[in-house]
């Protein structure tokens, strides 16, 4: 009965190993795309993404992408001059409606609101994490 088993335990155990080993593989090589991805400049990084999403949604030829980058790459200058006043609004309300709450909170929860704050401020992306990534593939019908 034993011999019969054994076949039987090495074969799942062969399976049971190569999906460990391919589960594996692929959060490596998913970590390395998303350091790809996100790796560079917020300029860059946001001009990959939006042709990448313009490439796949509307089916870009190779000349069109190379365009469509230049344009993305020609403007950035221009979006930057034009979001700055928009993010020092933001950051004053942020810090003027965190003042508010901590007058609401008691001496630890003020500890805690610092640590959260400071973590959320040693994001990679700063304070506007970029926007989600739809899946890979054509679009759902």
């Amino acid at each position: 009965m034993k011999s019969r088993l054994l076949p039987a335990f090495v074969l799942a155990g062969v399976f049971v190993l190569g999906g460990v080993a391919g589960a594996g593989a692929m959060r490596a090589y998913m970590l390395q795309d998303l350091r790809s991805r996100f790796g560079g400049p917020p300029g860059e990084v946001r001009t990959h993404l939006r042709v990448e999403s313009m490439r796949r949604h509307l089916d870009l030829t190779a000349d069109q992408v190379t365009k469509v980058e230049a344009i993305f790459r020609e403007t950035d200058g221009e979006l930057e001059r034009t979001m700055k006043p928009c993010r020092d609004g933001f950051e004053s309300l942020r810090k003027s409606t965190d003042d508010r709450i901590i007058e609401v909170l008691d001496a630890s929860q003020r500890v805690r609101f610092q640590e959260f704050n400071d973590k959320r401020k040693r994001r990679p992306h700063g304070p506007f994490p970029p926007p989600p990534e739809p899946p890979p593939g054509p679009p759902p019908e």
